[in-house]
């Protein structure tokens, strides 16, 4: 019976050490999977992204994190992550992108050349696009106050 007494502990003492090295194996071990594979997706993405950019008539430029509150010019919704044109300043997130590139025109790339080199009745009208406009600004034609709301609201 003493021998026995003396080998319980000795197994318990065992079984504890595998607990505790097959918990710090998977505290290690899960999140450097985890790690891995957001890795892998966001260079899928980033691929698609690319392509989706080149074959656009925006000139899209994507970004995980807006550095002041932006909102979706499709869709309205506060957006962290996303892509904006470096032209025409439309905002849309990744759900919203293929449909603001097909219903928004870029206005920049699509204007007219020089109203100088057209007729006056050849000239292109000014299009206002829904978007996020800064805070405290004021319009260049009419000089009111504009972008009086983080929100997307008013027009450029």
């Amino acid at each position: 019976m003493p021998r026995d007494a003396a080998a319980a502990p000795e197994d318990c003492g065992s079984r504890d050490e595998w607990t505790l090295l097959l918990w710090t194996s998977l505290a290690v071990v899960v999140p450097v999977v985890i790690t891995l594979w957001c890795s892998a997706q966001r260079s899928k993405r980033k691929t698609h992204m690319k392509e989706f950019f080149r074959k656009s008539k925006h000139g899209w430029r994507y970004t995980d994190l807006f550095g002041k509150p932006t909102y979706c010019c499709v869709c309205a919704q506060h957006i962290l992550r996303g892509a904006y044109c470096d032209c025409c300043g439309v905002c849309a997130d990744e759900h919203c992108l293929r449909r603001a590139d097909r219903s928004l025109t870029c206005k920049e790339i699509m204007a007219a050349p020089p109203a100088a080199a057209l007729p006056p009745a050849a000239a292109m009208k000014h299009r206002w696009v829904r978007g996020n406009v800064p805070l405290a600004s004021y319009c260049a034609v009419c000089r009111q106050q504009c972008g009086t709301q983080p929100k997307l609201c008013d027009y450029r």
